[in-house]
């Protein structure tokens, strides 16, 4: 008996200390990505509506990796919740706001690509209907984890849940999976799908013209045409693909915890929510190629040209940019709260580090 209590205390830090390096990494490399996201913004003198969306997600990801991520380390190393009650109705809510508008604003970005490619002739959202809308975006945030933050209370060293019924922390978790997975994932799915069958059409197209010799395509064209519109599919493909795997494991987490068998098993529930929520840190390593390096401008000018004439869609081609450039060469995500083994909730905070591409 004693043999089995050590083995499992061996393997209870062994997991404190594999969390520990993963969150100090990923913290690492998202402090030094945001510190150059930063600087790629505000160089440009005048800032336009993605720029001021990759701005609000660096925001999410400065305050998951300067904040969010060292109180979690202490709380991790300390093995308690050392910040006190009024913190309590604070921290985690905090951390769980950052996740609420960092998807959010990845939704408006979908929204805002599309239009781009799919409808470029309509006008583009003004910058100050942006803000409006980031500015509501927190709004909203805060007001969504008003509930968890009635609902937490401090009990002996730990921050827990106590909600007024069973029922109560169910629906809240329901309604966190729906509107901030499911929907957005399901919004996201169909909008790139609508991006990817345009850039398919215009390849297919493109194809049918070479093959009749068209005077006014060049080899090289049709390559650099062929390769780009290849490539935005890839990174379409690849965003809904992140989105969808890197932020299910905390949401099935916590649906086993309030609809299955997880509370019963508090250990393992224990290390289900570490290393979900770590792997919802990890966006801020994989994301910022994703989503940082899609020239918008060049965006902008790939939808006209798809549905201009052909003598101006030729001239639209010829002056294409790359459409992929980054504007830094460094690596950089949405809830990585250990808490209590029993009847915390993590943060599910993704973090989105977007890198500046030139526009």
């Amino acid at each position: 008996t004693l043999s089995k209590v050590h083995l499992e205390r061996e393997d209870e830090e062994q997991t404190i200390t594999i969390a520990i390096f993963l969150l100090i990494l990923i913290a690492f490399l998202g402090s030094v990505a945001n510190f150059l996201v930063l600087k790629a913004i505000f160089s440009h003198k005048r800032r336009k509506l993605h720029e001021y969306l990759m701005l609000n997600l660096v925001a999410t990801d400065a305050g998951t990796c300067l904040v969010s991520i060292p109180l979690d380390v202490a709380e991790q190393v300390i093995g308690e919740f050392p910040y006190g009650a009024a913190l309590c109705h604070v921290i985690y809510p905090f951390q769980s706001a950052l996740v609420y508008s960092s998807v959010m604003t990845l939704l408006f970005m979908c929204i805002e690509r599309y239009r781009l490619i799919v409808s470029p002739l309509k006008p583009r959202i003004r910058v100050k209907t942006g803000l409006t809308i980031i500015a509501a975006i927190w709004l909203l945030s805060f007001l969504m984890v008003l509930p968890l933050s009635l609902a937490l209370r401090l009990k002996g060293t730990h921050c827990l849940e106590e909600w007024p019924n069973v029922y109560s922390g169910k629906v809240f978790t329901l309604t966190i999976f729906t509107l901030l997975y499911l929907i957005p994932l399901v919004i996201m799915t169909f909008l790139y799908a609508f991006m990817i069958d345009v850039l398919t059409k215009d390849t297919a197209s493109l194809k049918r013209r070479w093959r009749r010799k068209s005077k006014t395509l060049s080899q090289e064209s049709v390559d650099m045409r062929m390769e780009r519109n290849f490539t935005i599919v890839k990174v379409f493909v690849f965003a809904v693909i992140v989105f969808a795997v890197c932020m299910l494991p905390t949401h099935i987490t916590w649906m086993w915890h309030d609809f299955g068998s997880g509370s019963n098993t508090p250990e393992l529930f224990s290390k289900a929510v570490t290393f979900s929520n770590i792997f919802m840190y990890a966006n801020s390593v994989v994301n910022p190629v994703i989503f940082g390096s899609i020239n918008v401008k060049t965006l902008e000018k790939l939808g006209k040209a798809l549905v201009c004439n052909r003598s101006e869609r030729e001239n639209s081609y010829n002056k294409l940019d790359q459409v992929f450039v980054l504007r830094t060469n460094s690596p950089s995500p949405p809830d990585v709260r250990l808490r209590d083994k029993s009847s915390s909730r993590p943060s599910e905070t993704p973090h989105f580090l977007i890198f500046v591409s030139s526009v």
